[in-house]
């Protein structure tokens, strides 16, 4: 091959001769350099990659975190709410003897407004005084009655369950009448005021209460705000359906009321007997 080279440029060749290498190896030159770069960039690419997803999986868990610190504030928040709420019902109602206590389990009803409540477990019992009849309220209204009672915890049946009657007053025009779990309006999660005369003066928006009449609620608990009124044509009386101020599709925390002064019509009555 140097002889070749040699006699090449002896003859004055020499110039053709890397021409001409020059353009057999350029081929193979401009492949290695494109081979060079794609796995130079092959490579870059790779880091980039690797510094995204390392990026987003920082990103991911700033994320968590904010969500977990927000989920917190918002517990916090509702707790406070719900310790004032409880507090202002303590003050309220210096003759009540008061049990908070949280739901643990809940049988519902499915209706147009959601799955609302009919009988609840709570986390309270025997051992923290409870015992069965005694009521159970929120800082909104009626809830309900305890109607078993363990030694840590107990069961309840509330306003909207069809076992469930209370005694109960229009707080305009002192109409008195049974508030019951109906099931013709358990779909939309309201009870229906029975009893009240065919002439009963009661309007729509009328505030509903515990009238004490019996020996487990006591006078002045609210219960509703009627929404309708209708006719009895049988019994020849007036019924009214009756919103519950109590948000039975959500009840997580709830006072059970251990002790209070019976009042009837909201006049005492010692004994707990109309």
């Amino acid at each position: 091959m140097a002889l070749f080279t040699g006699v090449f440029a002896v003859m004055g060749w020499g110039s053709l001769l890397r021409d001409v290498g020059s353009a057999v190896l350029y081929p193979f030159q401009w492949a290695g350099a494109k081979v060079s770069y794609a796995l130079s960039g092959f490579g870059d690419y790779f880091t980039d990659l690797k510094d995204l997803q390392s990026e987003i999986d920082s990103l991911r868990a700033e994320n968590e975190s904010l969500r977990s610190e927000l989920v917190d504030a918002e517990i916090l928040a509702d707790e406070q709410a719900w310790l004032y709420h409880y507090l202002s019902v303590k003050e309220e109602h210096g003759d009540y003897a008061l049990c908070a206590a949280s739901v643990i389990s809940s049988s519902s009803a499915s209706g147009e407004g959601g799955s609302y409540a009919t009988e609840l477990t709570l986390n309270k019992g025997t051992s923290s005084g409870v015992k069965v009849g005694m009521p159970v309220i929120t800082p909104l209204g009626l809830v309900g009655v305890v109607v078993e009672a363990g030694l840590h915890h107990c069961r309840v049946s509330t306003l909207l369950d069809t076992s469930v009657s209370v005694g109960a007053v229009t707080t305009r025009a002192t109409e008195n009448g049974l508030c019951e779990g109906d099931h013709a309006q358990l779909h939309n999660g309201h009870a229906t005021l029975r009893g009240l005369s065919e002439e009963a003066d009661v309007e729509i928006g009328d505030l509903v209460v515990t009238s004490g009449r019996g020996s487990v609620y006591p006078y002045g608990i609210p219960i509703g705000r009627v929404v309708s009124i209708s006719a009895n044509a049988f019994s020849r009386t007036t019924e009214a359906t009756v919103k519950p101020l109590t948000d039975f599709t959500d009840l997580s925390q709830v006072v059970i009321m251990t002790d209070y002064i019976h009042y009837v019509d909201g006049y005492e009555t010692p004994g707990g007997d109309p």
